[in-house]
């Protein structure tokens, strides 16, 4: 059970001043961070996506999921977390469909090919491009706060190199149906093996934080609000200093909740490693430089699927 009464931290980064070397920059920078070092997550108020696009992203998304299986399958990769994933029997209230490969145009057209081969569904692939965009806007100012207040300036370049890589996914959950299927997750506890997730829900919560105390917490946030969780490889990057937190889903009542996710990742080949200005006699490194792509084939794999919410330290932890 979650705890009642404790809320993740809410931070306002809609205002049209808040731009580097302000006042109100600066105070806000602070707040991130120590949202994302003691919760790994905070809920962003953020009013650059138009009401419009997000209830067409909401809409869309729930037309997707009513395709029949055979095409949402064709939705196939053999990379790790990407592709159609659902009908998992110890999950069965769970449904994704990725799209891979943002910001490249193909990706998106990749996508709707599949499920409007005839037209390719033009008004689909702008509505996500218009929507993606914002939220890598999004992605881009947290990550400048939180470099600039750990002192790393010198690596913004090349931590927001533009060759690096973004995944989208649509997620279902779908209401539980039986006595049998309340009991069940909608998802398990992990943690994100990215840099940073951004999620956006309809009207249905169920999303869990769990606090470095091991209490879960819920993260009710309104339909306008955006949760933003930092991942694994941001904590290693940063050498401990943000905390990527065990999050799941769980589900009661009687609607489908609708979840939207923009997963940021590192170019592909870049070595994830705390950079020298980050280790020190106070702060030994704590993780081993490692490329994502290995990280997400030994979580998906036997051994780190048994190391479960532990796999990140299994895999690379010194």
């Amino acid at each position: 059970m979650a705890s009642n009464g404790v809320k993740i931290p809410i931070i306002d980064l809609s205002s049209p001043e808040l731009k580097q070397g302000t006042k109100q920059w600066e105070s806000t920078k602070i707040q991130v961070l120590e949202a994302l070092q003691e919760y790994g997550c905070f809920e962003a108020i953020y009013d650059k996506v138009p009401s419009e696009i997000r209830e067409a992203m909401f809409g869309t998304s729930k037309e997707i999921f009513e395709f029949p299986l055979e095409t949402k399958l064709k939705n196939f990769s053999e990379k790790p977390f990407d592709g159609y994933k659902g009908q998992v029997p110890f999950l069965p209230l769970y449904e994704s469909l990725s799209i891979s490969d943002l910001p490249k145009p193909q990706g998106v057209e990749t996508f709707a090919n599949i499920f409007w081969p005839e037209n390719g569904n033009l008004d689909f692939c702008n509505l996500v491009r218009s929507y993606t965009k914002l939220l890598m806007e999004l992605d881009e100012m947290v990550k400048k706060m939180i470099l600039e207040s750990l002192g790393m300036i010198n690596y913004i370049d090349e931590f927001l190199d533009p060759n690096s890589s973004f995944y989208f996914r649509f997620t279902r959950y779908k209401a539980p149906k039986s006595d049998e299927d309340r009991n069940k997750l909608g998802l398990i506890g992990h943690t994100d093996g990215n840099f940073m997730t951004i999620i956006s829900q309809n009207q249905v919560n169920g999303l869990q934080i769990l606090k470095k105390n091991g209490e879960w917490i819920d993260a009710n946030v309104s339909p306008n609000s955006y949760v933003v969780l930092s991942g694994d490889s941001f904590m290693a990057w940063t050498n401990g200093r943000l905390y990527s937190p065990v999050h799941r889903v769980t589900m009661a009542g009687e609607s489908d909740r609708f979840s939207i996710q923009l997963f940021s990742l590192p170019k592909p080949g870049y070595n994830i490693e705390a950079p020298k200005e980050l280790v020190d006699e106070e702060h030994p490194l704590l993780f081993k430089p490692f490329e994502i792509q290995g990280l997400f084939e030994y979580v998906t794999s036997a051994v780190g699927y048994k190391a479960d919410a532990g796999a990140f330290k299994a895999y690379c932890g010194v």
